[in-house]
């Protein structure tokens, strides 16, 4: 370890500067790791491991709003003096270095106290592995330290996982490269739902399938036909006809041997066999209407999505025998994605239900498609499923990894959704989140990270919070993409 500093006056049990030795400015980043030998080098009354933050530079000759003798021959292209100069750094305390990991640190940091930086080959992270029973790490090392790889308790991994960050971020990189191979090692089966069919699909061809060949229940067709339709023309004859005729949805797709045009065919004609049936002249004739206005929002084409065979059961067990399972969403409406979604969210819940342990992670692209935070339509369905499958998920070893650009507002996931994620990890933010109620600037900035630095973050680097992390205080992590 490397002497740096001593801490400066106004410390607390949680709260320290430390004033650094002449130069050391030069080489001392923030986010690095400090040992705080509390009391002084002889007789420590503890030793506080903590990471540096709010880097701070003053020169009272140089204020900017007085003016001095200093400034004026500045003013005038002169060097100011800087025998005055004073660098320090806010220091988070992460806890007390004791034989079994960390505690809590509650005595008062001592001003005049030792700073030393943790270098390459002290790695500090190892303490924070002993507070942990059987220690899993991620993929992941501390910035700027590619040995110290990031210990994590993998009991919360059911507790759900948000990872946020703007286009270009590496979102789905740390989810692909770091979460995947994680959830694999503790035992985990990992679903992935690729939105757009880009991010994950040219990874895994061997464990992809498309969404156009898996069918869909009677809940989600009748939901995606019902959107599509605007609640059927507000017609309850047709919709008890949309019905009927779902009811019997797989019979219809095999009689129309996968022939979405037929298919069409069919279902037309059934709704205006059962439409010519009523008695009276004038409900009739208002069917007659509807039925006009929802095939003219419906095409035959939109049925495609529907023609699937392969059961919802069929990829469970597919899972099961490959461990790791993309769905293709590309090709498909929106609609016709969340109906997907709610049958195979409605398939796992049932099991989960009936006190089964799945261990399965859910991988979840575009969540704010699923959830977003004015859910409306089959959005408020999906979104009430989430939120059932992250509060029975907990007890069931089932685990949703949720991936936005955004935390909240109209690029953020859903607030109620949002307070079921209790592990983060959050990259480079869009200026949205930079401000405002339950934002990455309210998460992190208790932490001392401050708005600025998560707007200019690399790509690659998160942020990582939350329950499945030993430290009570954020890290910066990075990674290597194989």
């Amino acid at each position: 370890m490397k002497f740096i500093g001593r801490i400066g006056d106004g410390s607390t049990e949680t709260y320290a500067r430390v004033i650094l030795l002449k130069d050391i400015e030069r080489e001392i980043k923030a986010e690095e790791l400090v040992l705080i030998k509390n009391g002084g080098e002889e007789n420590p009354v503890n030793e506080i491991v903590g990471v540096l933050r709010e880097g701070l530079g003053k020169n009272e000759f140089l204020s900017h709003n007085a003016y001095r003798p200093d400034v004026a021959y500045l003013k005038h292209g002169g060097q100011p003096s800087g025998a005055r100069e004073v660098y320090s750094f806010r220091v988070m305390p992460i806890g007390v270095k004791g034989t079994n990991g960390f505690e809590p640190n509650k005595l008062i940091i001592a001003p005049r106290s030792p700073v030393y930086l943790f270098e390459d080959n002290d790695n500090p992270l190892e303490l924070l592995a002993r507070n942990i029973k059987e220690p899993e790490y991620l993929d992941a090392y501390l910035e700027g330290h590619e040995g110290w790889l990031v210990p994590v308790l993998k009991d919360y991994i059911p507790y759900h996982v948000g990872i946020f960050g703007s286009t270009g971020s590496g979102k789905s990189w740390l989810a692909r490269y770091v979460l995947m191979e994680f959830y694999k090692k503790c035992g985990y089966d990992v679903l992935i739902l690729d939105w757009s069919g880009t991010d994950y699909v040219p990874y895994f061809r061997e464990n992809v399938v498309p969404i156009t060949e898996i069918a869909l229940d009677e809940e989600s067709i009748f939901a995606y036909l019902q959107d599509l339709s605007y609640k059927f023309g507000d017609n309850a004859t047709i919709r008890d006809a949309f019905d009927e005729f779902i009811e019997k949805w797989r019979e219809r797709v095999n009689e129309a041997g996968g022939d979405y045009n037929k298919l069409y065919k069919t279902l037309k004609a059934n709704i205006e066999t059962m439409i010519e049936s009523i008695q009276r002249s004038d409900w009739k004739e208002n069917a007659r209407r509807a039925c006009r206005r929802v095939f003219r929002k419906i095409k035959p084409e939109d049925l495609i999505p529907l023609m699937g065979t392969i059961t919802i059961s069929e990829i469970i067990k597919k899972l099961r025998e490959e461990h790791v399972l993309v769905i293709d969403m590309s090709g498909a409406m929106v609609e016709s994605k969340l109906g997907f979604f709610l049958s195979l969210s409605a398939e796992i819940y049932r099991t989960m239900d009936t006190g089964q342990d799945v261990k399965i992670a859910m991988i979840i692209d575009e969540a704010p498609q699923y959830a977003p935070w004015d859910p409306k339509g089959i959005q408020a369905q999906t979104s009430e499923m989430i939120k059932n499958l992250a509060a029975l998920g907990r007890k069931r070893k089932f685990n949703l990894t949720l991936i936005s650009q955004g935390i909240k507002g109209e690029i953020g996931i859903n607030a109620a959704v949002r307070r079921n994620l209790n592990t983060y990890f959050i990259g480079r933010i869009h200026p949205l989140d930079a401000t405002g109620e339950g934002g990455a600037s309210e998460w992190l900035s208790p932490y001392g990270i401050r708005p600025e630095q998560l707007l200019q973050l690399k790509p690659g680097r998160f942020y990582f919070a939350g329950i499945m992390n030993p430290s009570p205080v954020p890290l910066l992590l990075t990674f290597t993409p194989r």
